[in-house]
Parts: structure tokens; C-alpha cells; sequence
């Protein structure tokens, strides 16, 4: 199992190996090894579940368009990083939950923040340095490498 938390953020990534023996067409014994990996990340309440690729790497890519945007304007002062992206989730129970992505300047320093709204009211938020961002970006990006295709239960 791998972990990593930081500043409410969560990742978890569990695998489990199965052997599995059979018989091939020559009536051989066989030995196959299938892994089940599960991946979940967590900012606060509003979780990725099972690995859904499609909102890690818009994540992921949020990280990245800020890194990148730092570094371009390293030498700069004053440049500003166009990143104001959403990520949002419907739940029955608990209505519309909205994970925010926005680069800020302070100081002449880049951050960016990370926030969590439920009902329109920013319930958590963080603002991570150009440090903490890439940190976040290597734990999300391990998590990626290590998905797996899953076999449906109708198969």
C-alpha cells in the first residue's frame, strides 16, 4: 500500500496479487498472476474514486500548467498564471461539490490554491509553493503509473 498526505489531501493506492491456475489448450498446468489495484485520491470530502484517469490527469494537468507557468516566469516579476480550472462532482445526498484550481500571486510569489466548495461555500482551501505543487504532481503521477486495466464483472 501507498500513502501520501499532505495539507488534507490523500492518496491511497492498494494492489492485490492473485494467483491463478488453469489449463492451457495442451492440457498443461498454467500459472497466471492478475493484480487488482485500487486507487482513490482524497482532497478533504470530494474524492477520486477507483482511479477515474479522466479526473486524475485533469488534476495532474493542473499541476502542470502551474509548474510550468512558474518556471516561465521565474524570471519575471509580476507575471501572471492564467489557471482557474474546476472540477465537480453531483451527489444525491450531498448536493454539488466543486474542487477549484487557482493560480494566485502574493509578494511576487506564485501559489496555488486548492479549494473544495459544497452548496457554493468554500468548506476547505489550501495554497501549495511552487515546491508543494511539484511534490503533489510526483504523489499524483506515481498514483497514475501505477493503475491497471480492471476485468468488468460481466466478463
Amino acid at each position: 500500500m501507498i500513502e501520501f498526505e499532505y495539507k488534507g489531501i490523500q492518496i491511497e493506492v492498494a494492489a492485490e496479487n492473485q494467483q491463478i491456475n488453469y489449463k492451457d489448450s495442451g492440457n498443461h498446468h498454467r500459472t497466471r498472476f492478475e493484480r487488482d489495484v485500487r486507487v482513490f485520491v482524497h482532497f478533504w470530502d470530494f474524492v477520486i474514486w477507483n482511479g477515474n484517469l479522466q479526473e486524475l490527469a485533469f488534476v495532474k494537468s493542473c499541476l502542470q500548467y502551474f509548474m510550468q507557468g512558474c518556471w516561465k516566469r521565474s524570471n519575471k516579476e509580476g507575471g501572471k498564471i492564467d489557471l482557474a480550472k474546476g472540477l465537480h462532482h453531483e451527489d444525491f445526498d450531498a448536493g454539488r461539490s466543486s474542487l477549484y484550481f487557482v493560480a494566485r500571486q502574493k509578494d511576487k510569489k506564485h501559489y496555488l490554491q486548492i479549494s473544495l466548495q459544497q452548496a457554493g461555500e468554500t468548506v476547505h482551501e489550501i495554497y501549495l509553493d511552487g515546491q508543494e505543487t511539484i511534490m503533489l504532481d510526483i504523489a499524483i503521477a506515481k498514483a497514475i503509473g501505477l493503475l491497471t486495466p480492471y476485468k468488468s464483472q460481466g466478463a
